[in-house]
């Protein structure tokens, strides 16, 4: 192994390391697949969702993901990328995609990593409290579209009327 490969495998290493120290201590569950991803579980009071961190060198950055156990179905399709806008324009972290090929809403952010080795734990723990509080506030806005039949406008407003009604 060359010196630099060296370096960038001990790099990699601690990007995952501080990674799963973050999951750990937000009691996420977590497991390495391999040396620059990890997969995740988190904790909402919708159910688990399932996510992945992963490190990618070129461009060198870590990527997060955090999927929402739910399919929408085709003819639900168009009512469901018009609440994605709607709810995205209220992220300030990440964003939510619907991913046509499989049907499913994730929650995405990206950690570039220009010019270091590492992300900060504060970032990590940023990414992943943004995720979660994400899905918390808008998963009923997504139900409400996919399986109640409600305009996006309507879905949203209500979820966000719940989640006043909660503070």
């Amino acid at each position: 192994m060359t010196a630099l490969s060296s370096h960038q495998h001990e790099a990699n290493d601690d990007t995952m390391e501080i990674i799963e120290q973050c999951l750990t201590s937000a009691e996420w569950g977590a497991e390495r697949s391999d040396e620059k991803s990890v997969n995740c579980a988190a904790p909402t009071r919708w159910g688990e969702c399932g996510g992945l961190f992963v490190l990618r060198d070129e461009p060198r950055a870590v990527h997060f993901s955090l999927s929402v156990d739910m399919r929408a179905p085709n003819t639900r399709r168009f009512a469901v990328l018009e609440l994605l806008s709607m709810v995205n324009e209220r992220l300030w972290i990440g964003h939510f995609e619907y991913w046509s090929d499989e049907g499913i809403i994730m929650y995405r952010h990206t950690l570039p990593l220009l010019y270091r080795e590492a992300p900060e734990k504060g970032e990590v723990e940023a990414v992943m409290h943004a995720s979660a509080e994400a899905i918390e506030r808008f998963l009923p806005a997504f139900n409400f579209v996919i399986w109640a039949g409600k305009s996006p406008k309507q879905a949203l407003e209500a979820a966000l009327f719940d989640t006043l009604g909660e503070a």
